[in-house]
């Protein structure tokens, strides 16, 4: 049984819940006048983050009311693809409230508009021990409008890039060769791996140059793939990531280590 179906049957009021909450939403000028707003990047595994900050700072939980929706650009349309819960917390403890396992529940430290938004969702802790007890940030993603083949809670959804260009992610594909398509899907692609790559490896100016340069020639290698070719893509994305270790000097790299 996948993770969605096990959730379905385990959780079927909160699935229902949230998709009735935000079945309105599927209308993005209807979500604006409800108060969210369009923050940070457009993340290739998620989308877009709109976020209430109203329904961030209440003390309660509700599944219906999810302080945050995710929105990508799917067949040219901007498109709700998934939904996530926050809440502000001043520990490592997961909120309670939802009935979805705490490891679900991830933290960040800062707005999505900060490199460490980006550095978290590549798998870098950016949470120091002596800043265990500052705020921040509880999130908990929930897929509910494309299915997720890592599971509903799963925090990025790699058949979004292949859902941005009209297709449905092969079954045998990896996370590398989504990350491939992601590149090739567009302008946003690129300039978020650009992006992460600044945020994580921590390039000089003119490393950090010639870095742009190289993720220019693969999205262009990537372009000419087609989406059902997951091992040449899974190749392209791991030719990515060994010129990039040839060009930038050890530490960049070392830090880089995390986006294998």
């Amino acid at each position: 049984m996948t993770l969605l179906l096990l959730l379905l049957v385990q959780n079927p009021e909160f699935v229902a819940a949230a998709r009735t909450g935000t079945a309105a939403y599927r209308d993005a000028q209807i979500a604006r006048a409800a108060g969210y707003r369009p923050v940070g990047p457009d993340f290739p595994g998620m989308g877009r983050h709109w976020i209430h900050p109203g329904l961030i700072l209440r003390d309660t939980l509700d599944p219906a009311a999810p302080p945050i929706l995710e929105y990508a650009e799917v067949d040219g349309r901007l498109t709700l693809v998934g939904v996530a819960y926050a809440k502000l917390v001043h520990d490592a403890t997961p909120p309670v409230g939802l009935p979805v396992p705490a490891a679900a529940w991830h933290f960040h430290q800062g707005t999505v508009e900060e490199e460490s938004f980006l550095r978290s969702h590549a798998g870098v802790t950016h949470v120091s021990p002596a800043a265990t007890r500052e705020p921040r940030i509880a999130v908990l993603h929930a897929w509910i409008w494309l299915e997720n083949p890592d599971g509903l809670l799963a925090t990025d959804n790699w058949a979004l890039p292949y859902a941005r260009l009209g297709h449905r992610m092969p079954p045998d594909a990896s996370h590398d060769a989504a990350r491939a398509v992601a590149l090739a899907a567009g302008d946003g692609g690129r300039h978020y791996v650009e992006a992460l790559l600044r945020a994580v490896g921590r390039p000089d100016p003119t490393e950090e140059e010639a870095l742009a340069r190289l993720v220019q020639r693969h999205q262009e290698a990537a372009r000419a793939l087609p989406a059902g070719n997951t091992q040449a893509l899974a190749d392209c994305w791991k030719d990515l990531l060994d010129d990039v270790r040839a060009l930038v000097r050890p530490e960049v790299w070392e830090r880089l280590q995390v986006l294998h």
